[in-house]
């Protein structure tokens, strides 16, 4: 492996970090935060001083098939450890600044944030900001302050931030990546390809470069639409760009303690639900929807008919077994809201009743977490492609018993699966299980001294960090405060290993990745 190689993309990716990291330092300046824009400030030298200083180091070469696994794994490292210094210049610890910022790139949105202040938004406490490098900072220089404080309680530069990087790792930082940077030719498709590993998304055009922009104007346009809408509906800017992020990300991260519970509004929720479900949804038919004019395509997605299926059932199983009070109408937008929020991978809730539903309810949607969204979508889990092809596998070999001599294949709508794709499918599926189940298991025995971490807890922490989903059920109905140090590190882990889809984590096992 060509590590200098390696660490000239590295580096240019630290310098775009650093450069987008004055967007909310901007925020903080307009709602006069002097310790928010110390915070982001430093953070900006920091980045890009460490990526001027890598691309030196670097050499900018054609990238391998090896280099652009080596790129993407530690892309995802270096931008949670960026994107944690502003947590931890404000105040937080090391691993719950990494927490949370692993959580915000990764679309988890488990947080271990607790408190909020009178309007409802997240805060952070006066003893973890009063004693903070950045508040220090502006007190040590406060006749040089360009600002005055206004509130320094809500840091809203610190939430925006938030909502920012899932933003960005929604659609992928790899893809951001491509898209800005001129150089990468091969090397693009390198990275797109190893980043889509499992069921490998198809670049629309010659050029992979040219499909990252095309998704990311998709992307960008429905965020767009997203935040007019609930700007429409009455939502402060703020609050409808912040959700507006999350929600296409599939992310959950609101700045609102109270999710979109905190709007109580029908109407909310319904305009949510929908972007959600977009983002859920493969970006490969939205372009053929938005871009192509192929108004049709829905109906002949076999995917996309399986997801709203799956989607539909697991509604009613709901609304008849879930234990919901209220009439049919409010155990309808509880349940469709709910189900959306978890199969999308986002996390969002509309109640604080969710943990108190039925056990019924509770498995149903843990399963949820388990299948998660479309293959090419924002979403995580094993993908609705994913769990589709094996089914018709199984159906096959049902068929293979009746007829031994038969000639079958597995077909998705019109296309036949190769076999080394319904392997690649199998190995994904089964590894995916093991670690879901086996982190179960660890994160019982990092918890094993508190009483109130039952079964149900063991098992949601792991689907929803393993699935970059956010709330579970019990001590991680809310959110992670209450979890161990050690527990927070393996969810920090499970986060990283979910978004990169196992594989490209795992091949670092492998000795031959090294060799050169």
């Amino acid at each position: 492996m060509k590590f200098k190689l390696v660490l000239h993309n590295l580096g240019s990716l630290a310098i775009i970090l650093g450069v987008l990291m004055l967007i909310p330092a901007f925020v903080s300046v307009v709602y006069r935060e002097p310790s928010g824009l110390v915070a982001f400030s430093l953070t900006y030298l920091v980045a890009v001083t460490l990526g001027l200083a890598m691309r030196r180091l670097g050499v900018g070469e054609e990238m391998g098939h090896r280099e652009a696994f080596a790129t993407v794994a530690f892309a995802w490292i270096l931008a949670a450890s960026l994107g944690a210094l502003p947590y931890l210049l404000l105040g937080l610890s090391p691993i719950d600044a990494l927490f949370e910022s692993m959580s915000g790139f990764t679309t988890a949105g488990a947080t271990i944030l607790t408190d909020s202040a009178a309007g409802g938004y997240w805060v952070l406490s006066e003893a973890q900001l009063g004693s903070s490098p950045a508040r220090l900072f502006v007190d040590e220089f406060s006749g040089l302050a360009v600002i005055s404080p206004a509130s320094e309680e809500t840091i809203f530069g610190l939430l925006f931030w938030r909502s920012f990087t899932q933003f960005l790792g929604g659609m992928g930082i790899i893809l951001l990546f491509i898209a800005i940077l001129p150089h990468l030719g091969v090397a693009g498709r390198e990275l797109y390809s190893v980043e889509g590993l499992g069921l490998t998304k198809e670049a629309l055009t010659p050029r992979v470069k040219n499909t990252a922009k095309i998704f990311w104007r998709i992307y960008l346009g429905l965020v767009g639409l997203e935040a007019l809408a609930l700007v429409a509906l009455g939502l402060p800017l703020y609050d409808a760009v912040c959700t507006a992020f999350t929600s296409l990300a599939t992310g959950g991260f609101s700045p609102r303690a109270d999710s979109i519970a905190a709007y109580d509004s029908p109407l909310v929720d319904a305009v949510v639900c929908v972007f959600l479900l977009i983002g859920g949804t493969s970006f490969l038919l939205h372009y053929r929807i938005l871009l192509k004019r192929e108004i049709s395509a829905p109906l002949r997605d076999t995917e996309f008919k399986f997801y709203i299926f799956i989607l539909i059932l697991s509604i009613f199983i709901l609304m008849i077994w879930g234990g919901i009070d209220g009439d049919l109408s409010t155990r309808f937008r509880y349940s469709a809201f709910q189900a959306a929020s978890i199969m999308t991978t986002t996390g969002y809730v509309n109640n604080f009743s969710y943990d108190s539903w039925s056990l019924a309810a509770k498995l149903a949607l843990i399963i949820l977490m388990l299948i998660g969204g479309s293959t090419g979508s924002t979403g995580g889990g094993i993908k609705v492609g994913r769990i589709l092809i094996i089914l018709k596998h199984f159906h096959k070999e049902l068929l293979r018993v009746l007829h031994p001599h038969a000639v079958t294949s597995v077909n998705v709508g019109e296309i036949v699966v190769p076999e080394h794709i319904l392997r690649s499918v199998q190995v994904y599926t089964l590894l995916y299980l093991m670690i879901f189940i086996g982190g179960s298991l660890v994160f019982a025995i990092t918890e094993a001294g508190n009483p109130s971490f039952d079964a149900i807890s063991a098992i949601s922490a792991s689907a929803c960090t393993l699935g970059v989903i956010g709330p579970g059920y019990g001590v991680v109905a809310v959110d992670f405060s209450q979890i161990s140090l050690g527990g927070r590190v393996f969810g920090t882990f499970l986060m990283y290993l979910g978004r990169l889809e196992i594989i490209t984590v795992l091949v670092f096992l492998v000795p031959d990745l090294w060799k050169r």
